[in-house]
């Protein structure tokens, strides 16, 4: 596909509309632009992601949050409402941010190593408990993305999984069925292969890229299967409310009882107030990075805003711990020894 910006692709969206056009031809519309010109014949893979993308970011009515839209359903019957929903998950998923004007910080963000992602197939039931939002998983086969890290030995570099996971993608095959092959999964929920134009391999781990790099959430920290107790109980808030602020607060909350101040030489108090500098940051970075003002944030973006928000907790908690906490006993550290290591009052450690 080639790159076309949001505002190029709702430009032709609203064109087609206005002259009385369905659904389905906005969506094709969509499809010619991102195809490119030199290989028309391309056309019908790009159409396949682009509808697909949209059965994979409905919302039948307001209230009923995020719905699969069946293989067999037909896009012109959306209403009005739901159509415009398509309409701008699409955009947003596949179409080019808009470019803020050169600043120092944008130069610095695009400096920056990009995050690296590996699609891990997962046949064992076990495996992930829970999903992103906390819900069991079905017994389905699956396939992680976890944010990647290089590892080099012998001169030969390769890359091994982190425990943080951007998304789980269910391929809708039971566990008792073959594992499927990647082809078409990873187009539909906006992934692609990394540095390959084409065929998708069946091998357990490849590494992979996400079509649209602005739109990809932070990787959410996972432990035994499942992810932070925190972001889970602001996820859920967030669900049922879709208020970004209640999100933040139960997930900050919960992070906050569920530590140990003592043991970092802190009170609840001092634990709080860290994280919610934390939280705010990390959700002002982010929504400058995607240009969006906090008003104008829908609950997807809210749901990036909050795995976000429980990153920073993360690494605020790991932060906190090392610095307050005696490498040796555990107890209150007070100050450091000369190569910065903690150590608490008891001068032996």
């Amino acid at each position: 596909m080639i790159v076309r910006t949001c505002a190029e692709l709702v430009a032709a969206a609203k064109e087609v509309r206005d002259e009385g056009g369905t659904t389905s031809q906005m969506l094709a519309t969509i499809a010619r632009m991102l195809t490119n010109p030199a290989t028309p014949e391309q056309y019908e893979d790009v159409l396949y992601v682009v509808t697909g993308t949209a059965a994979h970011h409905f919302a039948y009515e307001k209230d009923t949050g995020p719905t699969p839209y069946p293989d067999n359903a037909t896009y012109d019957d959306l209403t009005p409402e739901g159509q415009m929903v398509v309409i701008r998950h699409v955009i947003f998923d596949l179409g080019e941010r808009d470019k803020p004007a050169e600043t120092p910080v944008t130069t610095a963000r695009t400096t920056a190593a990009a995050a690296r992602y590996l699609a891990i197939a997962i046949d064992e039931s076990d495996s992930f408990a829970l999903g992103l939002d906390g819900a069991p998983l079905p017994a389905h086969h699956l396939v992680a993305i976890a944010e990647a890290e290089e590892d080099t030995e012998d001169c030969e570099t390769t890359l091994f999984p982190l425990p943080k996971i951007a998304a789980i993608l269910d391929t809708g095959v039971p566990l008792d069925n073959d594992a499927p092959a990647l082809d078409g999964l990873l187009g539909r929920y906006g992934w692609r292969l990394f540095g390959e134009s084409g065929g998708y391999p069946e091998n357990i781990e490849h590494e992979v890229a996400p079509i649209n790099p602005q739109t990809t959430p932070p990787a959410i920290e996972y432990h035994d299967g499942r992810p932070m107790p925190y972001y889970v109980a602001g996820r859920k808030k967030l669900d049922e409310r879709g208020s970004l602020v209640d999100a933040l607060l139960v997930a900050t909350f919960t992070a906050v009882q569920a530590a140990d101040p003592a043991k970092r030489g802190l009170d609840h108090t001092g634990v709080e107030l860290l994280l919610t500098s934390a939280v705010r940051a990390a959700v002002d970075d982010r929504l400058d990075f995607e240009q969006i003002l906090r008003g104008n944030a829908w609950l997807d973006c809210k749901r990036r805003l909050l795995a976000a928000a429980c990153a920073a907790i993360d690494t605020a908690l790991d932060v906190i711990g090392e610095r307050a906490t005696c490498r040796t006993c555990d107890g209150p550290a007070v100050s450091r020894t000369t190569d910065g290591k903690p150590v608490c009052a008891n001068t032996g450690h």
